[in-house]
């Protein structure tokens, strides 16, 4: 009879995260994976920054100039950032294991030896209720650059799991292609895209239109599936961050999402559901990916090492190196 291959449910979250208030956003986080077990998903995704809220949002949605006030916003993110492990990822890996189901879940990462260094972040939970493992996104964007620090090629992993090989990555980290090889090369099959929301007139069309276009590439480029997770903007979420009646009616509500299951010949299996809080989910197979692998498998037989190769610098970085005495 040859290989078997099952069949199972992949589950992507969009949901809006409370504002800068971690206790509040895990339970929701409780809530929304024991509801995606319950449909069945045995790897569930997250949007990008979820836990505590992205500040984004806080930036886009004023009319006056925020970066004075921005020290009081930088504060509270590092208060609600989360340490690895925590108590935070301590109630998190429980609720995997409960679920019986993978999780990545993308934070505010607070580095546990230097004080106010905050990563933007990526867990991976195993269905055992095991942190396996911390991807940080390699080169903050845009207003992400106001906040957090960069992380490096240590970070950058693909986890086995009893479905496939998994991996993951934040936003535009979509837009790169030679991180998209890197996780080819490492085997990835099954990937989690995080992003955060991108609600109607505080951003055109056209941002939500490349969320839609590079998760698709990425699928179909690499012959895998994509769990794509976008947050909302609910109204907590805008009243946080605005500071006139003004800048609150420029935004739609519970808009911005887009969160979708992409399958390997980059056509979408569900969604993308582009308003309001919800889950998104899909039965796949790895074998579907087989026919358009026969054709074009970049990284397998369809490829040309001798001529086109990548240096993968793997070194965790760290400002002290220890030499010989």
């Amino acid at each position: 009879m040859g290989d078997v291959y099952p069949r199972f449910t992949v589950a992507a979250v969009q949901a809006a995260p409370i504002m800068l208030d971690r206790e509040r956003t895990v339970d929701k986080a409780l809530r929304l994976i024991e509801e995606a077990a319950d449909r069945h998903a045995v790897i569930i995704g997250f949007p990008e920054l979820f836990i505590s809220g992205h500040p984004s949002l806080w930036y886009y949605a004023q009319k006056t100039n925020p970066f004075s006030t921005q020290g009081a916003l930088f504060r509270q993110l590092v208060k609600n950032a989360v340490r690895v492990p925590s108590a935070a990822t301590d109630r998190l890996c429980a609720a995997a294991k409960k679920a019986h189901a993978w999780v990545v879940m993308s934070v505010s990462e607070l580095d546990s030896l230097y004080p106010g260094t905050v990563y933007l972040s990526q867990l991976f939970i195993s269905d055992a209720g095991e942190l396996m493992g911390v991807h940080r996104k390699l080169v903050p964007t845009a207003v992400e650059k106001l906040v957090y620090s960069p992380g490096d090629g240590s970070y950058m992993n693909v986890y086995e799991t009893r479905w496939g090989r998994l991996s993951a990555m934040l936003c535009g980290e979509h837009a790169h292609s030679l991180y998209k090889y890197a996780l080819l090369s490492m085997g990835t099959q099954i990937h989690v895209a995080a992003w955060p929301a991108f609600p109607k007139h505080i951003h055109g069309q056209d941002q939500r239109d490349s969320v839609d276009f590079r998760v698709r590439q990425f699928a179909h480029e690499g012959k895998i599936f994509v769990v794509s997770c976008c947050s909302v903007a609910d109204q907590q979420n805008i009243d946080f961050a605005c500071g006139t009646a003004e800048e609150k009616s420029n935004i739609v509500p519970n808009s911005g999402g887009g969160s979708a299951i992409v399958g390997p010949n980059g056509q979408y299996l569900a969604g993308p559901v582009w308003e309001g809080e919800t889950i998104v989910t899909a039965e796949i197979c790895l074998e579907d990916a087989l026919p358009g692998k026969q054709q074009h498998n970049v990284l397998g037989h369809y490829t040309r090492w001798d001529v086109f190769s990548l240096n993968f610098n793997r070194e965790r970085l760290a400002p002290l190196k220890h030499g010989a005495p």
